[in-house]
């Protein structure tokens, strides 16, 4: 993990945006963490258009978070932002698009291509992120995981031990896997 800036916003939060190999993210620590006493981690989730358009609900999200006492952190999904697009996905999004519009059903098909390889991608990153994370001496455990695209937080929930909480909301379509 290398950190690429540093501020600290208004109400005392530090802001740092990092990268983990070619993966962006943000880390946000109140105030009050330090090694002695490090905090509990929150993973903000996000849709897919991308960090930079999401980062005013993610930066009102960790504020909130680091006023509870919490530090909370981000990554760019794959297939966002400036990171490269996924194969299949776009062509997936346009098939979505084009049901939507025919009021047709949306199929499992649809949605396994739209969320299967964004999930696959998304989750063994996630879990190197929470890694690098816990590594940090302000940061300890617990971990959850709040919001995003729903199949990647069951995904992750389920796979990392370390996330001992997940509050899953906003809509997204979840595979029948």
């Amino acid at each position: 993990m290398r950190f690429t800036s540093q501020q600290r916003l208004d109400d005392g939060v530090a802001e740092r945006e990092f990268t983990l190999g070619e993966i962006p993210g943000i880390l946000w620590t109140p105030a009050s963490a330090s090694a002695s006493a490090p905090v509990p981690l929150i993973l903000l989730g996000h849709p897919s258009p991308g960090l930079r358009r999401m980062y005013p609900r993610l930066v009102a999200r960790a504020r909130r978070a680091a006023a509870d006492g919490f530090a909370a952190a981000t990554i760019e999904l794959p297939g966002s932002g400036d990171r490269p697009r996924l194969p299949g996905v776009e062509q997936a999004g346009a098939d979505l698009r084009r049901a939507l519009q025919a009021g047709d059903p949306v199929s499992d098909e649809i949605i396994d291509a739209l969320v299967l390889p964004l999930v696959d991608k998304a989750v063994p990153e996630w879990q190197a992120t929470v890694d690098a994370l816990l590594s940090l001496p302000e940061i300890g455990g617990p971990v959850g995981y709040s919001g995003g695209v729903i199949s990647i937080g069951i995904r992750l929930a389920v796979a990392e031990p370390r996330i001992v909480a997940a509050g899953l909301f906003a809509g997204s379509f979840v595979p029948r896997t």
